[in-house]
C-alpha cells in the first residue's frame, strides 16, 4: 500500500470529479476544478476507449503537476499506472490485489463502498474508502441504497483515524459542515459544481478552507 502518511496528505478536503457524463469534457472541467482551488481530483469517463481516457488522463496530469494537485483515475488501474497518482474502483470492479498489482506500490488505490461490509473488504486493500451516496444523486453510475449522515458516522468508526474516509453523494455548499462533523476526510463532488450556474464560486464555497487560491 502506498505510505500513509502520502495518502492522507493528498486523499484531503475537495475531491472534484471530473465527469464526461452529458457529453462534458473532463479535461476542461478538471481545469476548471483546479482553478478553483480543488487539488484533489478525479477523472471520469465511463464508456470511453482506453486510448482515449489515457489522452485525456495525460494532459490532465500536465495541469494537476502544474500545481501540485492529485490525479486519480475512475475504474481504470492500467492508465493510472501510466498516468495518474492513483485509481478508485467500485466494489463490484476487480478485487483489489489485482488492482495493485497493476498500478504497483507507489499508486494510491481508493474503493467505493454502500455498506459496513464493503467498507471491511475495502480496508483489506484500499489505501482510502470512499463511502455514500450520503444523499441522493443522479451521478452514481448504479443505483445504490442512500446512506445518510448516520450512516456516514458509523462507518467513520469502522475506518482507522489514518485511513481517509471520502463521503459521496448529494454533497453540497450547505451540507458541507454536517459532512465534515461527522468525519469525512474529504468529500466527492460532481452534480454542485457541474449543474452551477458558477461552477468556480460553488468550487471555492465546496473547499471548506481559505488557504488556498
Amino acid at each position: 500500500m502506498t505510505p500513509r502518511s502520502d495518502v492522507s496528505r493528498r486523499i484531503s478536503g475537495l475531491y472534484g470529479i471530473a465527469d464526461a457524463g452529458d457529453d462534458r469534457d473532463p479535461v476542461r472541467l478538471g481545469a476548471l476544478w483546479l482553478e478553483g482551488g480543488c487539488r484533489l481530483v478525479q477523472i471520469r469517463a465511463k464508456g470511453w476507449s482506453q486510448g482515449a481516457l489515457l489522452a485525456a488522463t495525460r494532459d490532465l496530469r500536465v495541469r494537476c503537476d502544474a500545481v501540485g494537485a492529485t490525479l486519480i483515475v475512475n475504474d481504470d488501474p492500467v492508465v493510472a499506472a501510466e498516468a495518474a497518482h492513483g485509481v478508485h474502483v467500485g466494489p463490484t470492479d476487480a478485487d483489489l490485489d489485482t488492482v495493485r498489482r497493476i498500478v504497483g506500490p507507489d499508486r494510491i488505490v481508493g474503493r467505493s463502498t454502500n455498506d459496513p461490509d464493503q467498507v471491511r473488504e475495502a480496508l483489506r486493500g484500499a489505501d482510502y474508502v470512499a463511502y455514500g451516496p450520503v444523499w441522493d444523486t443522479p451521478h452514481l453510475s448504479r443505483p445504490k441504497t442512500v446512506r445518510g449522515l448516520d450512516g456516514l458516522v458509523a462507518v467513520r468508526a469502522l475506518v482507522p483515524p489514518e485511513v481517509p474516509l471520502v463521503a459521496i453523494g448529494g454533497i453540497t455548499p450547505a451540507r458541507l459542515p454536517a459532512v465534515r462533523q461527522a468525519g469525512a476526510s474529504a468529500w466527492a463532488v460532481i452534480g454542485a459544481v457541474a449543474d452551477a450556474s458558477d461552477p468556480l464560486a460553488a468550487i471555492r464555497a465546496l473547499r471548506g478552507d481559505s488557504g488556498r487560491p
